[in-house]
């Protein structure tokens, strides 16, 4: 990928209520090792949240997290410096689908370090790639997450996704956001 495409309009300085300097930004290649450690420090629980599974990214799926094709997906990540160095707090993402049919959809994910939690930063990255997407041309943001992932389902619906129970898997909300509305 040209280090052209790389959207640097996106990048917004930011504060949480506490002062905490906060830096969004879309991720690069250069990330992976930051982005792997962030992602090896989520607890159990986070894990299983985002991932629906107790399973571990591997190294490959790891390295795509971060080469990101910016033309069909979005990686923006939210940084602060912890004793001199960069540490990521958090991650929101979009993936278009493959097809024409499903080219304006997009699926999309956001995980929060434990530490970083409830401070405003999952609504903040949300709102930022909300309006990425959106004109970038995707009509659609969907996800689905666990019936008890009260945080997310709360925050979803604050945001305007309609929440709907999955009929095939009742531990399973799907989450849907047209952005045409907005």
């Amino acid at each position: 990928m040209p280090a052209l495409d790389y959207p640097s309009h996106l990048v917004e300085d930011w504060q949480l209520r506490d002062g905490t300097l906060v830096r969004i930004r879309p991720i690069r290649a250069e990330d992976l090792a930051m982005h792997s450690a962030f992602v090896a420090g989520l607890s159990n629980e986070t894990g299983f949240h985002r991932l629906l599974s107790p399973r571990k990214p591997q190294p490959d799926e790891l390295w795509r997290m971060t080469h990101i094709d910016y033309d069909r997906e979005l990686a923006l990540i939210a940084t602060t410096e912890v004793d001199g160095a960069e540490q990521q707090m958090g991650v929101v993402r979009y993936v278009r689908g493959d097809t024409l049919q499903t080219s304006n959809t997009a699926e999309f994910a956001v995980v929060i370090a434990d530490a970083w939690q409830h401070r405003g930063l999952a609504e903040k990255l949300l709102r930022k790639l909300i309006d990425a997407a959106a004109e970038a041309g995707v009509k659609q943001l969907a996800d689905i997450t666990l019936y008890d992932n009260t945080a997310m389902l709360a925050l979803a619906r604050k945001l305007g996704f309609r929440l709907q129970r999955d009929p095939g898997n009742p531990n399973v909300t799907r989450l849907l956001l047209a952005l045409e509305e907005r």
